[in-house]
């Protein structure tokens, strides 16, 4: 009988180890395919925000490197497997539901919106020290030129402001509210 029990012991293991292994896969692949730009982009609002000459022009997306951040490179921490598939599930059920229930056809509703998306995506920022900034930009190796940008990006090692208190709005237009 002892040996029965431990080949259903080692059973279940092997099984919940499969079971484990395909959901860190899956989630994987649908973290991988939730953060193309075709996929941020497909919803109506977020169009106009990749039409926008704004960030069309910003550094993120026109630069002599040839580089681009996509939409997730900023807005989706990737430092943590169960963090970023949480933020994937929420941004997506979130923007979805917003999708379907403002008429962002509107100028005025859309404008509204932005401005408060821009504030709850710089207090994410802040909250996360620019963890996102962070997996492209290495702060000990940016030399600003002026004496405020030098004594700025100093505090950044003592845990001062972090990097959207200064850098907001270089990749999105300021929003303004609706009038």
């Amino acid at each position: 009988m002892p040996i029965n029990r431990w080949l259903a012991i080692c059973g279940f293991i092997a099984i919940g180890g499969v079971l484990g292994a395909g959901v860190i896969i899956g989630s994987t692949e649908f973290n991988r395919r939730t953060s193309t730009d075709a996929l941020c982009t497909s919803c109506h609002s977020m169009t106009v925000v990749a039409a926008d000459p704004h960030y069309q022009q910003s550094r993120h997306q026109a630069n002599a490197a040839g580089v681009r951040a996509g939409c997730a490179d900023c807005h989706i921490r990737t430092d943590n497997w169960f963090v970023e598939t949480y933020e994937h599930v929420t941004s997506a059920v979130r923007d979805v539901i917003a999708e379907y229930t403002h008429n962002f056809d509107d100028p005025a509703v859309w404008q509204k919106r932005r401005v408060t998306l821009a504030a709850v995506v710089h207090e994410q920022m802040r909250r996360n020290d620019g963890i996102t900034c962070r997996k492209c930009h290495d702060a000990s190796a940016i030399h600003p030129q002026s004496d405020a940008g030098r004594s700025a990006h100093a505090t950044l090692k003592q845990g001062g402001p972090t990097c959207i208190d200064c850098h907001s709005n270089i990749v999105h237009a300021p929003p303004r509210p609706a009038t």
